[in-house]
């Protein structure tokens, strides 16, 4: 499954806003192509963008929330940027 995320760095907490929604779609979706048709979640982080710090404790935060490994979490696009596409593996 892959989401688009917006990312807010130097927020005052981890949190991520819309996972009901996202958790209601299972692993059963698949992007089609466009990443229009993603679904998209605002995740607050409390890490600075220096040396993939953020990276690393976004994928922390969706594992925990998701309660799957890590390992199963990549960022396939935006590393450098605040709008990223994640793909979740099952």
């Amino acid at each position: 499954m892959k989401i688009k995320c917006k990312v807010i760095t130097r927020a005052s907490r981890n949190e991520v806003v819309g996972l009901d929604g996202l958790q209601k779609l299972g692993l059963s979706f698949h992007d089609k192509g466009g990443n229009e048709d993603l679904p998209s979640l605002k995740i607050y982080l409390t890490a600075v963008p220096v040396d993939g710090k953020a990276n690393k404790e976004l994928i922390k935060l969706l594992a925990k929330e998701l309660k799957i490994s890590k390992s199963k979490i990549a960022i396939i696009k935006g590393e450098k940027n605040k709008e990223k596409i994640i793909e979740i593996y099952d």
